[in-house]
Parts: C-alpha cells; structure tokens; sequence
C-alpha cells in the first residue's frame, strides 16, 4: 500500500517542487493551498503524514491540526515554517509534532525523515 502524504502550503512553488520529490519517493501526495482546504482534505483521505506550512493566510498550521484532530489523529506531522522561533515547544509535545523544518528545506534531510517515520510503526499517533 502506498503511503500518503498530505501536503498544505500557501505557496504554490514549494507544493509543486515538494509533490515532484515524493512521488519519486514513491509517495502518494495530496496538496492544499490554504488551512481550510487541509482541514477538508485530511478528513475526507486516508494520510500517513500531514506537512504543513505554519504561517497561512486563513489559519495557522497550528490552527489547522487542532481542527483536524477533532475527527482524527491516526498521523504524524512535519511543520515547515521560516519562522520556527514561533513554535513552541508545548505545541510540539501537545500534537506530537514529529520535526520543525526550517524553509528552504533541505531535501535529504527531508527524505531521511520520511524514510524513518514510514519504516516505524511505533511512531504512528493515535
């Protein structure tokens, strides 16, 4: 079974060129634009890992997986931002936010990351 990765940014060129580089990772990729479309997606698919930008124009990454976790939290979750000195620590044990990656994400770091979380089902949440 493939694994699936849903993808939330605002910006059209990170979900262009990060969609390319899991599907040669063999990933499946579900993309949104914006928190709310996220919320719609990641209720509505099956998904392994939620990647989310943290600054959005309608709600925060933050924002937007307090919401998802009201019907689900079968995940793991990567937040990419520019702005990492605003992520608290207390939101990253409160979700059990796996990384905090700082843009431009550096790919093989990125890839490292995804290999190790789909190869161990003891990091699943729940």
């Amino acid at each position: 079974m493939r694994k699936t990765i849903l993808l939330v940014d605002d910006d059209e060129l990170v979900r262009i060129t990060l969609k390319e580089f899991f599907t040669l990772l063999g990933l499946t990729v579900i993309e949104a634009s914006n928190g709310r479309e996220g919320i719609e997606k990641a209720i509505n698919n099956e998904i392994h890992i939620l990647i989310a930008d943290y600054r959005m124009p309608d709600l925060t990454g933050v924002e937007m997986i307090k919401e998802i976790w009201k019907f689900k939290r079968d995940f793991k979750i990567i937040i990419l931002t520019g702005f990492a000195n605003e992520i608290t620590n207390e939101v990253i044990r409160e979700f059990g936010v796996v990384a905090v990656l700082q843009k431009p994400v550096d790919l093989g770091v990125l890839e490292k990351l995804i290999t190790q979380l789909l190869s161990n089902p003891k990091n699943k949440r729940g």
